[in-house]
């Protein structure tokens, strides 16, 4: 007979990272119609706050790359999954302007294209010129990796906008008789603008007979752009030209029928470069937002939950049979959870859960709930393994393991994720360490020492980042922290 530490042992949530569990995401996803608009065209960017799946979805495209080609669709990461950012250059030397950073995201796009074409072995006249012009240029180097490919197109780059001090030895350009890709041996330089050097590659036209090359090849063709924060996140004024640049790229190649810009970003991020004017955002219309709601998490942990044959042997149910009745998932989460985690009239065990992980925008995000799952699951483990009792019934878990998770959790939520992106912020967050939980603007004032103007921007930009949500109370403003940051700070329940 399987014991209730045998199940635990075999339950597998998951990582709290998509990038590090990307071999399981296909074991559990389940098809959405954002996913099914997204595969048929219908939808090219992808919003969404950090830690709610967009990494995931583009795993799980990644991760189906083989079985796509097969239906003509090619598929192209313009960054690494995981490790170091194949951006990281930038921040060193980044583009002069915007136009500029345009230029470079449009020819890092048509090296991705040319390594596309040349890999498949497209034999149109379009193809070949387009891939040896690249090669000639040497923008397009045997067995190239995205990051050695994006260093080959920083440094051509570099060349034409300096080339009155450093040569570039090959230029691309289009034959004014065949129309057809060609790269010209420079011999001699004079000093041009900015804008003159840029406008000396015809990019765009390139791009054209790329599509072309595509077109002839029965083939369509998908560039991926993820972990746009990763790959700025030290330099807010280099992410926002960086971005808006590739939002401006993403627009322009909207003119072509075969390749196409899938860009993945926080709703966060978003809010920072289209803020000041942007007029291009209007014209970005493919789009889709990844919320969560308490069912959709719900069934997200079930699924997870059902790989363990063990449990489900153990609590006599049919997986195919679950997935197909949110009612059967809520009964076997029931099963296996307390009725509650705090007595009295307080929400059941998942509810708990949900509220636990949520942040000041209202966003409990999958991650952090598997997370706190994964802590729970451990400790429960490790009550069983000091020979505790079991829990009752089908319950796999006590109520005592909760609370201890979530203090975890918490820690985990606030160095990583709070601290990491928002180091300016660290100072006044840790002030709150052993307060109470809800502040008011003058004991913020008092904890920060400042004057009030300035408290309240602090407090204004505590809340948009989701470490406070501002509550309202007949015309008075308060500041409550969550539950997800509370265990970090040691807060105490109530208001300063």
């Amino acid at each position: 007979m399987i014991n209730k530490l045998a199940i635990l042992k075999s339950l597998n949530l998951g990582q709290r990272v998509a990038e590090d569990e990307l071999s399981d995401l296909t074991r559990y996803f389940v098809e959405t119609s954002q996913w099914n608009e997204m595969l048929e065209g219908r939808k090219d960017v992808v919003y969404g706050p950090k830690g709610t799946g967009k990494s995931a979805l583009y795993g799980l495209l990644s991760a189906q790359a083989n079985a796509l080609e097969k239906d003509g669709l090619v598929l192209a990461s313009a960054e690494n999954v995981r490790g170091a950012t194949v951006f990281k250059g930038l921040v060193a030397s980044p583009p002069p302007s915007e136009n500029s950073f345009i230029f470079l995201w449009k020819l890092y796009c048509l090296v991705l294209a040319g390594k596309a074409l040349r890999d498949r072995g497209a034999k149109s006249q379009s193809a070949l010129a387009l891939i040896s012009a690249l090669q000639n240029a040497k923008l397009l180097v045997p067995d190239a990796t995205i990051a050695s490919a994006f260093r080959s197109v920083q440094a051509y780059f570099k060349g034409l906008i300096n080339r009155d001090i450093s040569a570039v030895e090959y230029g691309l350009s289009i034959d004014p008789v065949s129309g057809l890709p060609v790269a010209t041996r420079r011999t001699e330089f004079r000093a041009l603008t900015e804008q003159q050097s840029l406008d000396d590659v015809p990019v765009d036209t390139l791009l054209e007979t790329a599509d072309k090359a595509f077109q002839l090849a029965g083939m369509r063709f998908w560039i991926l752009f993820d972990r746009l924060d990763v790959a700025f996140v030290d330099s807010p004024e280099l992410e926002r030209n960086a971005l808006r640049a590739l939002f401006r790229t993403y627009n322009d190649l909207r003119a072509l029928d075969c390749i196409v810009l899938k860009i993945f970003v926080r709703d966060d991020i978003w809010t920072r470069i289209s803020s000041g004017g942007f007029a291009e955002a209007s014209h970005i219309t493919r789009t889709t937002s990844i919320v969560w709601s308490d069912q959709g998490l719900l069934n997200l942990i079930v699924l997870r939950l059902l790989n363990s044959k063990e449990l489900t042997q153990w609590l006599g149910v049919t997986p195919q049979t679950v997935k197909a009745d949110f009612e059967e998932q809520a009964k076997l989460l029931k099963a296996i959870l307390p009725d509650k985690v705090d007595t009295g009239k307080n929400p059941d065990t998942f509810e708990w859960m949900v509220t636990r992980v949520k942040d000041g925008l209202g966003v409990s995000a999958p991650r952090e709930l598997i997370h706190l799952f994964e802590w729970i699951k451990d400790l429960q483990i490790k009550r069983l393994e000091r020979g505790e009792p079991e829990p009752p019934d089908q319950q796999l878990f006590d109520r005592a393991v909760f609370k201890e998770a979530l203090k975890e959790v918490s820690k985990v939520r606030y160095t990583q994720t709070m601290v990491a992106e928002y180091p300016d912020l660290k100072t006044y967050m840790d002030r709150l360490e052993g307060q109470k939980a809800e502040q008011s603007l003058e004991s913020l004032q008092a904890l920060w020492q400042t004057d009030r103007e300035a408290a309240l921007e602090l407090a204004e930009r505590l809340a948009s980042v989701g470490f406070f949500e501002k509550r309202d109370r007949k015309g008075t403003t308060s500041y409550w922290i969550p539950f997800i940051y509370r265990g970090a700070l040691k807060l105490v329940q109530g208001r300063a």
